[in-house]
């Protein structure tokens, strides 16, 4: 009795398992893994280190590359020359105002903002103009008062008291004798500073009116030389540009010369081909007849009748031979 079929599907795994071949095979497999993992760790540094050399290389080519370019391209040079320029004059103009429009509206901005000053400073020098003014007014009023007083205590007898009081009223004429030439220096200078600040106004005003029909001008005829720059594009065109043109042109004409060419050569072949066949259409046509004629004449039956040779092997081999010849002409 067949015992295989009374083993159930565990037990002949486990019967499956057992077998050295299978075992050993799983040893192996754990082997080659532990070594994997052993040797990974050695690995991984080899392959990082050549990854970064690698990008290391690159960057070193490509730095080389860019240097030789440098050395010995024109365009490259002018290229980065004006690109450079572009950076430098834009990092300036965030510090100082590169506009020819810019600068004398700033110029204008300025010069108002000294005219405010200066207006400032003309109400100070008036403002001492009248407080010099009313000094002397109040030391005239002043003197006034000492003079009557001394006046008085004259009359009464008093001789001290009044040459006191004339005294100080000497002192205030002094003082305003010396307050006088003050008095003048600040009415002459104030109105000098307002002369020049009307005339300072007068030229803001002016030189408003001109930036302004300037800046006017300045934007028309920036408008009409971009068109006339893309007018001049248009006519004479981009050199780099007209150069890639021309290539493209002259390529063309070469591939339509080749094309054309080929057409002529296809024409000829073809006519060639055409003339055979009508040569061939002749010749059947020819025999045709003959044999139309034949036919007419009662000859026709004859030549039906004409027995073929039998054939052998070797004429048999030298048909076939005549036919490959054929088909290889």
């Amino acid at each position: 009795m067949d015992t295989s079929l009374l083993t159930t599907g565990s037990d002949a795994g486990n019967v499956k398992w057992q077998k050295p071949e299978k075992v050993a095979g799983w040893i192996f497999l754990a082997g080659l893994v532990g070594t994997g993992v052993y040797f990974w760790g050695q690995i991984v540094p080899f392959l990082v280190d050549m990854v970064f050399d690698t990008v290391k290389l690159g960057v070193g080519l490509g730095a080389l590359f860019v240097l030789i370019m440098l050395v010995t391209s024109k365009r490259i040079k002018a290229g980065l020359w004006y690109a450079g320029q572009r950076v430098f004059r834009t990092a300036a103009g965030i510090f100082v105002e590169t506009d020819p429009i810019g600068i004398m509206q700033d110029y204008i901005r300025n010069t108002e903002q000294e005219a405010k000053k200066m207006d400032g400073e003309v109400a100070h020098v008036e403002g001492a103009h009248e407080l010099v003014k009313r000094k002397m007014e109040g030391n005239k009023q002043q003197m006034r008062e000492y003079l009557s007083l001394a006046a008085s205590a004259q009359r009464q007898g008093e001789k001290d008291a009044a040459e006191q009081y004339a005294s100080r009223a000497a002192q205030l004429e002094d003082y305003n004798a010396r307050l006088q030439p003050m008095l003048t220096t600040t009415a002459n200078v104030s109105l000098v500073m307002r002369q020049i600040l009307k005339a300072a106004l007068r030229q803001i005003d002016n030189s408003k009116f001109k930036v302004n029909l300037l800046k006017d001008e300045y934007e028309l005829v920036k408008r009409t030389s971009s068109g006339m720059r893309a007018a001049m594009n248009i006519l004479r065109g981009d050199p780099d540009k007209k150069y890639f043109f021309d290539l493209a042109t002259d390529r063309v004409a070469q591939d339509m010369a080749q094309k054309l060419g080929q057409i002529k050569q296809a024409m000829r072949y073809s006519q060639a081909f055409v003339k055979e066949m009508d040569i061939q259409n002749g010749v059947m046509s020819q025999k045709g007849q003959q044999l139309l004629e034949r036919y007419q004449k009662g000859d026709f039956n004859a030549l039906l009748d004409e027995k073929t040779p039998a054939a052998t092997p070797r004429t048999v081999a030298q048909a076939s031979n005549d036919a490959f010849g054929k088909l290889l002409d």
